[in-house]
């Protein structure tokens, strides 16, 4: 089976994100999209809700969707969630495995721990996340011929929806109707999530 990586906080998971998602499952050679939402971020986010928070608000997300699924290997894990270390795990399953980045880390990859293994073993999907895609087209040639991968480019529409932005709203007491799904916004609420 072929599958792609969707990792992120998720914090939380919003709307923008299951179009990615779907987008990718609709354009690609990918049978399942997994969602690992991460542990703990190398780089440490202000206001992030609970691993497990987290992992439920996707998980209520993605329920409907037999393509969708969710891992708690990054959750579960100790220290910090590396992406070559879910890679692997993941290939140790798995026929082919696929990493789903957003265009805006494309050029920032390369700095990423181990990043030269994870370019010369594991093909990309990108989804843009501005809309010069000249300069994505560009960025993605340079990387494909150094590390002879392939990297694929989904061309989808923007989808302009922010985790940050969702978390303001809140924090706002505003309404965060349709960027999110209707269980994670009821569940956001339950729990209290992302009040100051």
């Amino acid at each position: 089976m072929k599958i792609a990586l969707f990792g992120g906080t998720f914090n939380p998971i919003h709307i923008g994100h299951l179009i990615m998602a779907q987008y990718v499952l609709n354009f690609s050679q990918v049978q399942k999209v997994i969602f690992v939402p991460n542990g703990h971020p190398p780089h440490k986010i202000e206001d992030i809700a609970d691993a497990s928070d987290r992992f439920e608000m996707v998980k209520l997300s993605i329920e409907d969707n037999p393509y969708f699924d969710i891992s708690d290997f990054e959750i579960k894990k100790s220290g910090p969630s590396w992406t070559i270390d879910t890679l692997e795990y993941f290939s140790s399953i798995y026929e082919r495995v696929y990493f789903i980045i957003g265009s805006d880390n494309l050029s920032e990859i390369v700095k990423w721990y181990k990043a030269e293994e994870i370019l010369r073993r594991y093909p990309l999907i990108v989804l843009p996340r501005e809309r010069d895609l000249c300069a994505i087209k560009k960025e993605i040639e340079i990387l494909s011929s150094k590390y002879a991968q392939e990297i694929s480019l989904i061309q989808m529409p923007i989808v302009d929806i922010s985790s940050t932005e969702i978390r303001k709203l809140i924090s706002q007491d505003k309404s965060i109707r349709y960027m999110v799904h209707p269980k994670v916004e009821e569940y956001i609420k339950r729990k209290g999530l992302y009040k100051r």
